[in-house]
């Protein structure tokens, strides 16, 4: 049994561990909180992927359920979506237009689809490359998985809610939940919307997988920086050029018979480069905390390194 379940359990751990600690929002000196966050990530992570998985879906299926994740972690449990004083640095105000906060919206989301669902998917099926495409759970450790994640995000809502530290106390309107459950049913809808895998049958070159690497770390250094330094709602319209540019290079290339199983996990290789970078500055580390970030950024590269190995050089579905 653990041989079969164990790509979901290295999956259960790889969530929290890259959407958190290489991250940098959660540092060595709070890794109390890492059986928390696998609850909430991993089980997540791990529904997506077999979700997909299990109706024969592939990777647009994946993200477009990540982000039914990030609408139930952000829109109903910590509530940042709608929360205008929430950590207190009022994230809500920059951009605001109809009453959502775009910038912080469309980040806090990407943050999920990209590196805390779809790199953390994407490296374990690396490290389990010879079980393919297969599911990891049956009915029942699928069951547990889902109600272990509605559980989480459960007891995050009622702890956010009453409040803590400099998190204030808050509550969703009605609207507000149903806003969300919107597109989270919607989220779902688009990624059954998507054909189920097939082989690759177009022609034409794509780039080697150093470069598209490279190309997807360049992406994800940009986005990262422009929340940072453009006022107002300006990241906006670089984060849409950004979402533009990547699901035209992906879906192009990923049409060709070139496009090998190295390439497929290229994309995520480079947005663990983009964390190894962003952890150091997310928020000031110094001694013990300063010493994790250095093992977090060590322990991407290595599994990085790992996953690549493993990978067919072949193309495969």
């Amino acid at each position: 049994m653990w041989r079969r379940t164990a790509p979901a359990w290295v999956l259960v751990l790889l969530a929290p561990y890259i959407g958190e600690f290489l991250f940098g929002n959660t540092t060595l000196s709070m890794a109390f909180s890492y059986l928390i966050d696998a609850a909430m990530y991993g089980a997540g992570a791990v529904l997506v992927r077999e979700v997909a998985r299990r109706t024969g879906r592939g990777w647009p299926t994946m993200l477009a359920l990540s982000l039914g994740y990030g609408l139930v972690e952000e829109g109903l449990g910590d509530m940042s979506l709608f929360n205008p004083d929430f950590a207190g640095q009022h994230l809500l105000r920059a951009g605001n237009l109809f009453g959502i906060g775009w910038p912080w919206w469309l980040f806090v989301l990407t943050l999920h689809v990209v590196w805390s669902m779809g790199a953390s998917i994407a490296l374990a099926e690396a490290l389990f490359a010879r079980r393919g495409t297969a599911p990891w759970l049956g009915r029942v450790g699928l069951t547990v998985t889902a109600v272990v994640f509605a559980a989480s995000i459960g007891i995050m809502q009622a702890v956010f809610r009453t409040g803590f530290a400099n998190f204030p106390g808050y509550r969703l309107s009605a609207g507000q939940a149903a806003l969300t459950l919107a597109l989270v049913a919607a989220s779902v809808a688009v990624a059954f919307a998507f054909r189920r895998v097939g082989h690759p049958t177009g022609t034409g070159r794509v780039p080697a997988p150093w470069l598209v690497v490279l190309l997807a770390a360049v992406a994800g250094g940009i986005f990262q920086i422009a929340v940072h330094i453009l006022p107002g709602g300006w990241p906006v319209p670089v984060f849409l050029a950004l979402y533009a540019a990547g699901i035209v290079a992906l879906v192009r290339w990923s049409r060709r018979t070139g496009w090998s199983a190295r390439h497929r996990f290229s994309p995520a290789a480079g947005a663990l480069l983009v964390y190894c970078v962003v952890g150091f500055a997310a928020q000031p580390k110094h001694g013990i905390d300063l010493l994790g970030q250095v093992f977090f950024a060590t322990l991407a590269l290595v599994l990085s390194g790992v996953a690549f190995r493993r990978l067919p050089v072949t193309t495969q579905s």
